[in-house]
């Protein structure tokens, strides 16, 4: 006679993050990490949520290294940073260099692509892609050709992926969920929102990421929600 395992509560946590941010890398990853180290008890739905911490960066992009320069002057604190970042990436299970990209992007065509994937249930992998492609490979992932390889790389339909890229309705609504975001209160990403409820900021150790979506889990009583 065949057991049957016991059905597990969803657990839906928005992953509220933006691209070129180097700690929502590692809290993607740690969240991967994370999610499996409870799966046991929750079927766990990602569903990756668009922020822009630059939005007024120009369409074509600006010099990464000129930027962080001028919004940390501090060199010290640019090195401490980047040994932060490594050291996380670490303990998430894997490694990049934080200081690779030479370009930041406006990330607002990378959100329609995250976006759309999600309709075509690739969206974790999209980001997956995404992610290498800047942090490992220097990407302009604000580059409309650019975005349309990674999207068939990623397994999209190329041409559905062009038509969301040149579609004004499509950038309109991504302006205002980012907005909506930092309208209600989010000011760092990555923040994880668990039964769009209980929400937390910060890229986590994968051990602590799970606690703290178990205690939210908890917190919002009603873990099946999706």
């Amino acid at each position: 006679m065949t057991k049957t395992m016991p059905e597990r509560p969803r657990l839906l946590v928005d992953i509220v993050s933006d691209p070129v941010c180097p700690w929502c890398y590692v809290g993607l990853r740690s969240f991967q990490n994370a999610r499996d180290r409870i799966k046991g008890q929750f079927q766990v739905l990602p569903r990756i949520r668009a922020y822009q911490l630059n939005p007024d960066t120009p369409v074509e992009g600006v010099d990464r290294k000129d930027y962080y320069a001028k919004k940390f002057p501090d060199e010290k604190q640019r090195a401490e940073m980047v040994l932060s970042l490594k050291a996380a990436a670490a303990g998430a299970g894997f490694t990049f260099d934080p200081l690779g990209p030479t370009h930041l992007p406006n990330t607002l065509k990378a959100h329609q692509l995250i976006r759309l994937a999600h309709y075509d249930g690739a969206q974790e992998r999209l980001a997956e892609t995404l992610y290498n492609a800047y942090w490992n490979h220097g990407k302009d992932i604000g580059d409309e050709e650019t975005l349309i390889q990674i999207a068939d790389h990623a397994g999209l339909d190329a041409d559905n992926a062009r038509r969301d890229l040149q579609n004004d309705q499509s950038a309109k609504e991504i302006r205002e969920e980012a907005d909506a975001f930092r309208q209600t209160g989010v000011s760092g990403v990555p923040t994880f929102i668990i039964n769009e409820r209980a929400g937390f900021s910060g890229a986590l150790p994968p051990a602590r990421l799970a606690e703290a979506l178990l205690q939210a889990a908890e917190a919002t009583n009603k873990p099946g929600k999706s």
